[in-house]
């Protein structure tokens, strides 16, 4: 359980960090081997939730999943892997895909991006739940850091996500929420998550996952992410995943 929880924490701290804090302390070609197990492994220790994983068939047109009640489009789980892409080629270059190492990262960034979309929905249905909601201060400042995203982003980056404006808006809207229930419920909120998960069912749209890919834009690192900018607006972007690392470290 330690070796899992450091490896977590490695993961987590390649996506918080540049390449000069780490490059320093480890060799870039060993980075490269070791980042795809890492990253399978934050893809399971991230998501924490234990759905029932449930292949279906009735979809709507770019539904990827659904978790309970509610759903998640492809376009919104673009933004995740987008935003999880320039972390890692901000540190490794734009060549870190190549290979075969770069083929077992690609494939794990985008099970740590769906890992992430996931827990998001999770604790939107949480939020219905405990009757939380956005002041209409912090829907405005939701608001504000979706047109700085949207307005920041190339239109190489806009074709590739092929998100709406209003759909983008009500993601942030959504992550403000789900960072507002964490809040609330602070150091005993990954248990009663857990909880909450086990009665849920987790749906997930194969073909359309099977259509899933990194965008190719060579400058893709130099727009900020959407974690980044919406932690300008709101202090930062975590939504309790660090705690849990952090968790089965000290096991």
């Amino acid at each position: 359980m330690k070796l899992i929880g450091r490896a977590a924490v490695i993961a987590a701290y390649l996506l918080r960090k540049g390449r000069s804090e780490f490059m320093g302390k480890i060799g870039k070609r060993a980075v490269r081997a070791v980042l795809p197990v890492i990253f399978v492994i934050c893809s399971l220790l991230l998501s924490g939730c234990g759905q029932r994983l449930v292949m279906t068939r009735g979809f709507e047109k770019d539904e990827l999943f659904r978790v309970g009640n509610t759903r998640c489009l492809i376009s919104e789980y673009n933004v995740f892997l987008l935003n999880l892409q320039k972390h890692c080629e901000r540190t490794f270059g734009h060549g870190v895909w190549e290979g075969s190492e770069g083929g077992e990262l690609r494939e794990s960034i985008e099970q740590r991006a769906l890992s992430e979309a996931s827990r998001l929905k999770v604790m939107l249905l949480l939020a219905v739940k405990d009757n939380i909601m956005l002041t209409d201060s912090e829907e405005s400042l939701a608001d504000e850091a979706e047109t700085e995203y949207y307005e920041g982003l190339s239109a190489a980056e806009r074709e590739y996500l092929g998100i709406e404006e209003d759909t983008l808006r009500r993601l942030f809207e959504q992550y403000a929420l789900a960072q507002k229930v964490y809040k609330s419920v602070g150091t005993s909120f990954e248990e009663r998550y857990d909880s909450f998960c086990t009665t849920l069912d987790y749906d997930l749209n194969e073909k359309l996952w099977n259509t899933v890919k990194l965008a190719d834009i060579p400058e893709l690192s130099e727009t900020p992410g959407f974690s980044e900018v919406y932690a300008k607006y709101f202090g930062n972007s975590y939504l309790g995943q660090e705690v849990r690392v952090e968790e089965e470290n000290r096991q």
